[in-house]
């Protein structure tokens, strides 16, 4: 049944009455608070209406009630980034105490490193943090796309990814928003992405 509802939120959003689906999205999350899912939907459609300060208040609340689920303490560091490097990182330790193996908070701790704005970027515990996202979370395919930049900037366009590339292709990742930006054709298969 929320399922159902969270398809008639999208078409709604999708026409442009975010008001409407923002109300599906809440009867979604009263009826299935056992699903993490509908509040990352929630979540979602709050950035993608560009309501940032709305979108962290959900995170806030979805992890009061599915505080072990990594892909939302993800989604939160990421929205942190409009609040600062210093909370980001809170954010981030805080979701280690919790989900220490989700691969999905590596990541966004990688990401972290990564970040331009950041004074010197640290690229060893960017790495380090990218070793264990693909370690405890190898489908998540944003880790590769992530591990091939941190390459590029430490090693130059010319750069061997061969052991990156065969890495990927055993891990078969499934899932993350780089990764399905990064592939152009949903018959791509790994190797092409």
């Amino acid at each position: 049944r929320s399922v159902v509802k969270l398809e008639f939120s999208r078409m709604e959003e999708f026409t442009g009455n975010v008001a409407e689906s923002r109300r599906l999205s809440q009867e979604c999350r009263g009826a299935s608070k056992n699903e993490w899912k509908v509040y990352l939907e929630a979540i979602l459609l709050e950035m993608r209406a560009n309501n940032i300060d709305a979108a962290i208040a959900e995170a806030e609340a979805a992890l009061k009630v599915h505080f072990g689920t990594g892909r939302l303490w993800a989604i939160y560091i990421r929205l942190m980034r409009h609040r600062g490097t210093a909370a980001q990182m809170e954010v981030f330790h805080r979701a280690l105490a919790k989900v220490p193996k989700s691969g999905e908070v590596w990541c966004e701790g990688a990401r972290i490193c990564l970040a331009p704005d950041v004074a010197g970027f640290d690229l060893d515990n960017a790495r380090r943090y990218l070793n264990f996202a693909i370690q405890f979370t190898p489908q998540y395919g944003d880790s590769f796309i992530e591990f091939l930049r941190l390459e590029l900037l430490e090693n130059g366009v010319d750069c061997d990814t061969s052991e990156l590339e065969q890495i990927c292709v055993n891990a078969d990742p499934n899932y993350g928003v780089m990764w399905f930006h990064c592939k152009q054709n949903p018959l791509d298969g790994t190797r092409a992405v």
